[in-house]
C-alpha cells in the first residue's frame, strides 16, 4: 500500500507497538498532547451565521505555545 492509516489513538498499546516495530519515532520530536475544552455561548444574533466554522490557529497564544480553537455556529436550539 502507498499509505496505511492507523487510527487507534495517540497513546494506544497497538500504536506504541507499531511505532517501535517500524522505528517511527527515529529523528522525530516527542509527541505532544493537549487538553480540549468545549463551551456553548449565546451571541448577538447579528453575528451568528448558522453552519459557519472558524479556526483560530494559535490565537491568543504566543508563537512558542501550541493552541487554537474551532468555533462552530450551531443552529439555535430554541428554534
Amino acid at each position: 500500500a502507498k499509505a496505511t492509516l492507523f487510527a487507534e489513538g495517540c497513546r494506544g498499546s497497538l500504536s506504541k507497538e507499531v511505532i517501535e516495530q517500524f522505528d517511527l519515532a527515529a529523528d522525530s520530536e516527542p509527541q505532544t498532547y493537549g487538553i480540549g475544552l468545549k463551551e456553548l455561548w449565546r451571541i448577538d444574533p447579528a453575528k451568528h451565521k448558522p453552519g459557519t466554522v472558524e479556526h483560530t490557529a494559535g490565537w491568543p497564544a504566543d508563537n512558542n505555545t501550541w493552541g487554537g480553537s474551532f468555533l462552530y455556529h450551531l443552529d439555535d436550539p430554541d428554534g
